[in-house]
């Protein structure tokens, strides 16, 4: 179940995100139970992981040698093996009905055509895997038996960068494990998912949020979305102007429910990770939503809360109050022997991915579901044992001289061809290794260089509006001002329009977080309140683009000021100006989205 006995390596499991890099190995005792032999972890180095990826492997592979060395699991024999998981964000992954009993080389067929069909990258630069699930056989209304299978796929760039992160770690690379289904292995494995449960795991990563709804320890809908931990500290130190250490303190101690603290600073961090979680637990809700427009109407026995997010308090009755749902918060140690002194009760939510990558699927007492993307295309297949054939042996003296000159003719055909393989070939190797990871890095920074560059015009034309508008010297420079303060990277605003108490912000992004952070600065103001999203839109020739209105009001006294500073304009300005004054707030086109 956990590699025990093997002749290999130790199998430990590795998770490396923005915060932290862990890892865990487990061994059976004498009593044949099940206890943490080793556990460390160690703060992540600043921009190695960037949304749950390595973004500098060789940097990330020396952060896991020292970790390892640190552990005790550092072997004279060979090499760990490492089962690492995998985001959900960074994995397309596509649930598809099969007739039943189809062989595996059929299935390898219509798998990769499936990819072919739906991938966003090429077949060639991915890497697949698939497998059946178990327990959804039914018969179509053709009379057809039909059961799903989950084809998992990953861009093969992505996994040489664990590769090359190995090699400096002096591992060996396992199982690359979907943080979902890592997760709902661990919950399986320490029972709490039931023999009859419906039960939907939120596991709240540092960069996003795993949202699986699982039958028994079947999972049968999986979805990814970009909030997590890293959302809710950004958002605090924007509001409060914190820094990163700063917001990670006052995470524990926030109030999602009951009375507000006394505390100003605390009590305004609160309200920042109130409105996130807010926004995580409805994006929950659609998902169960979406997938109950799918099959038909389900009951959900329990949520199981998981994950760094867990660090926030009372996250689970948060999430139970809005969905109306019971929610608890995981224990994937549950029936494993440790030591509460290297692992604090607090801590045992965070590791379930981890606890997941240890436990193997075929060992559990419920049926899951495993995906390694550690791997190109499948070929999997049944080969059967023939009987040995015997061999006449023929008696051919005559023959000796020939045998000679063979021997003489290939000895030294056998010292060409290892000049060539060890002394040509390996030169030619490296080059062409240094020239591809050269291009990969070269590539990196292109995507990068084009993503700022893209960004610049909405940048410019921000400044230039709002500066305009900020030096005509009337009170609503105010407003401006504190709206150009708490524009975010990469957000255009196209327009503002001011009716009274009521402003209406209008903007477009590539990235909706930043939409959402606009929003939840603005509230924070003391010059706005009330600020919510009106509309989100996309453009059929734009899609990478969101257009976004906000709604809200100005604070009591900004009001004031501008109704007052607009009544002076009206009675000593031209008629020609008050024609201009008088004609209403441009807006932005919008098209509905396709």
């Amino acid at each position: 179940m956990f590699g025990f006995g093997k002749k290999a390596g130790p199998t430990i499991g590795l998770d490396i995100n923005s915060s932290t890099i862990s890892v865990l190995q487990l061994e059976k005792t004498k009593t044949s139970d099940i206890k943490v032999s080793k556990f460390a972890s160690t703060l992540t180095p600043p921009e190695i992981v960037r949304e749950g990826l390595l973004a500098d492997p060789e940097a990330v592979g020396t952060a896991v040698r020292e970790l390892l060395d640190s552990a005790g699991l550092v072997a004279k024999g060979p090499a760990p093996i490492a089962n690492i998981g995998i985001p959900g964000q960074s994995v397309v992954i596509r649930l598809m009905p099969v007739p039943k009993g189809m062989p595996n080389d059929e299935l390898n067929d219509v798998v990769r055509q499936e990819a072919i069909n739906n991938l966003p990258f090429p077949i060639d630069e991915a890497n697949l895997d698939w497998a059946r699930v178990p327990g959804t056989v039914r018969t179509d209304p053709d009379g057809v038996e039909r059961e799903d299978i989950l084809l998992g796929a990953i861009q093969r760039i992505i996994v040489d960068g664990y590769f090359r992160m190995a090699e400096i770690a002096g591992i060996q690379i396992g199982k690359l494990e979907i943080s979902s289904l890592a997760a709902v292995r661990a919950l399986a494995n320490s029972g709490q998912l039931g023999e009859d449960a419906l039960s939907l795991v939120v596991n709240i990563r540092q960069d996003a949020t795993d949202i699986t709804l699982v039958n028994k320890a079947v999972p049968l809908f999986s979805r990814s979305v970009l909030l997590g931990v890293e959302t809710i500290m950004e958002s605090m130190q924007r509001s409060i102007n914190a820094t990163a250490e700063e917001a990670k303190e006052l995470l524990p101690r926030i109030q999602l429910l009951g009375v507000p603290t006394v505390e100003p600073r605390l009590g305004q961090a609160a309200q920042v990770a109130r409105s996130v979680c807010g926004d995580l637990t409805a994006e929950v809700g659609r998902s169960l939503e979406f997938y109950m427009s799918q099959v038909g109407m389900v009951r959900v026995d329990q949520v199981l809360v998981c994950g760094p997010g867990t660090s926030i308090p009372e996250i689970d009755q948060f999430i139970a109050n809005r969905l109306n749902l019971n929610a608890t918060v995981a224990n994937p140690l549950q029936g494993i022997v440790y030591d509460r002194a290297q692992i604090i009760d607090s801590m045992r939510p965070h590791h379930t991915m981890l606890m997941g990558l240890v436990a193997e699927p075929e060992a559990l007492k419920g049926k899951t579901v495993g995906i390694n993307l550690n791997q190109g295309e499948r070929t999997e297949g049944e080969y059967e044992e023939g009987e040995e054939e015997e061999v006449e042996e023929i008696d051919t003296p005559w023959f000796k001289p020939a045998l000679i000159a063979g021997s003489v003719i290939a000895a030294l055909v056998v010292g060409a061809w290892g000049f060539v393989q060890f002394a040509v070939i390996p030169g030619k190797d490296a080059e062409l290794a240094q020239l591809e990871g050269e291009i990969t890095d070269g590539k990196t920074k292109l995507a990068a260089m084009d993503k700022a560059q893209a960004a610049m015009p909405a940048l410019e034309q921000t400044k230039t509006d709002l500066s305009d508008k900020l030096n005509r010297g009337t009170p609503t420079a105010v407003l401006l001002q504190t709206l150009r303060d708490q524009v975010p990277q990469g957000l255009g605003i196209v327009n503002i329009a001011l009716k009274g108490s009521n402003v209406s912000i209008g903007g477009n992004s590539s990235d909706f977080s930043k939409v959402s952070h606009l929003a939840i600065n603005l509230s924070g103001s003391n010059k706005f309140s009330n600020v919510e999203m009106g509309s989100v839109k996309r453009f059929y020739n734009k899609p990478e683009l969101i257009y976004f209105r906000l709604n809200g009001t100005l604070s009591p006294d900004l009001s004031k000021q501008t109704l007052s500073s607009k009544n002076n304009q009206a009675e000593s300005a031209p008629p020609a100006a008050d024609a201009a004054n008088a004609a209403p707030a441009q807006t932005a086109n919008s098209a509905e989205s396709k």
